[in-house]
């Protein structure tokens, strides 16, 4: 038996989220080799790290608003070694210029963060892995709103955020020789009298001006302020955002696997070894300008949020994203509209917030010390 891969199944497996239940719980069952096992050990590691991705992504939003996000991931990170956790208010950035981000979470009246985190466990002026979460708390739409139908797992559209912050917490307990940089804007999109409207102009923190013609489409906005910051402020090896940023992701490629898009072919067949690795897998998606020429032609603005019609929504969204990337750093973003939730239960795969892909992130950085 693999016994890296049997302790991932059993920890994984006996996931569940019922700490809001009256009902008691029963006990998990403890499964352990008959001897001391380091694979075994790694395994119930990087198991435990994607049970915390999905632990965040299945809280109730108001029990897990930007605030308690932040505070519920230094909790979850205090005490373990190398490890630094930053959290930051809006003052800071309105400071920062971070006008996408301030857009989105302004119709709410739960305050943003902007969580960052670093992870020394490389040398010291080794260039770290940077890694960015979109995160949602909640995703309304804003004025440009949901159908009511299922809104209510707009609860996981964090789900970038809780997987960076699942894979921060398994590189750190597995102690791995590499440094990692981790942001996560956190914000709520909701409708209300102050909330960004259609057709609303905004410069983002490039100075790139921006009209939003859909609220819905509010992701990649908060996403190009956080690309900026860290790769115009940080020398990085390798820059990935993970989001659950389009529906058209789900449609390409259901849950099976998560979309990459990417600059690097050398970054591509890293990640496409470690969802190998992890069981996890990824498909490559086209990273091609072509995709942004439609953004291009609003009237008043450098860019729309949105492209036109539902043809090749993700990888619009994908080239938006690129024009926010600096200092030509190896870079992937990773669409995880299409597995953020499991339909049903299935061996490991619980139903419900899945929390992938806390692993694959984890062999990726593990195995890449650029």
């Amino acid at each position: 038996m693999h016994a890296q891969g049997a302790g991932e199944g059993a920890v994984l497996a006996q996931f569940s989220f019922d700490k809001l239940k009256t009902k008691e719980k029963e006990d998990a069952i403890e499964v352990e080799p008959l001897k001391s096992n380091p694979d075994w050990e790694k395994g119930q590691i990087m198991a435990a790290s994607q049970n915390v991705a999905r632990m965040l992504m299945t809280s109730p939003s108001n029990l897990m608003t930007p605030k308690l996000f932040a505070e519920e991931v230094a909790y979850l990170l205090a005490g373990l070694e190398n490890v630094e956790v930053i959290v930051r208010d809006e003052e800071w950035a309105i400071k920062q210029n971070m006008n996408a981000f301030l857009a989105v979470a302004k119709g709410s009246r739960e305050p943003l963060r902007f969580l960052e985190i670093h992870y020394k466990g490389g040398k010291e002026g080794d260039k770290a892995h940077g890694l960015v979460g979109k995160g949602v708390t909640f995703d309304s739409g804003g004025i440009s709103l949901k159908p009511s139908n299922n809104m209510a797992l707009m609860k996981g559209d964090m789900g970038g955020a809780a997987t960076v912050a699942g894979a921060l917490y398994g590189i750190a307990k597995l102690k791995l020789p590499v440094n990692v940089i981790a942001v996560t804007p956190l914000c709520e999109n909701m409708p209300s009298g102050q909330a960004t409207k259609p057709g609303d102009v905004i410069k983002a923190m490039n100075g790139k001006s921006i009209e939003i013609l859909d609220t819905d489409a509010e992701g990649r906005l908060i996403l190009a302020d956080a690309l900026h910051y860290i790769s115009s402020k940080y020398p990085l090896a390798s820059l990935i955002d993970l989001a659950t940023l389009t529906g058209a992701m789900d449609v390409a490629l259901g849950n099976v696997f998560a979309g990459v898009f990417t600059n690097s072919d050398t970054l591509w067949t890293r990640l496409e070894a470690a969802g190998k690795s992890a069981n996890d897998p990824f498909w490559r998606m086209p990273l091609h300008d072509e995709y942004l020429k439609e953004m291009q032609e609003s009237l008043v603005a450098d860019l729309n949020n949105l492209g036109k019609g539902r043809s090749g929504g993700a990888c619009s969204a994908a080239a938006f994203l690129k024009e926010f990337v600096v200092n030509n750093v190896d870079w992937a973003h990773i669409d995880i509209a299409g597995v953020m939730d499991s339909q049903a239960t299935d061996g490991y795969h619980i139903k419900g917030m899945s929390g992938r892909p806390t692993r694959s992130l984890i062999e990726f950085i593990g195995k890449n010390s650029f």
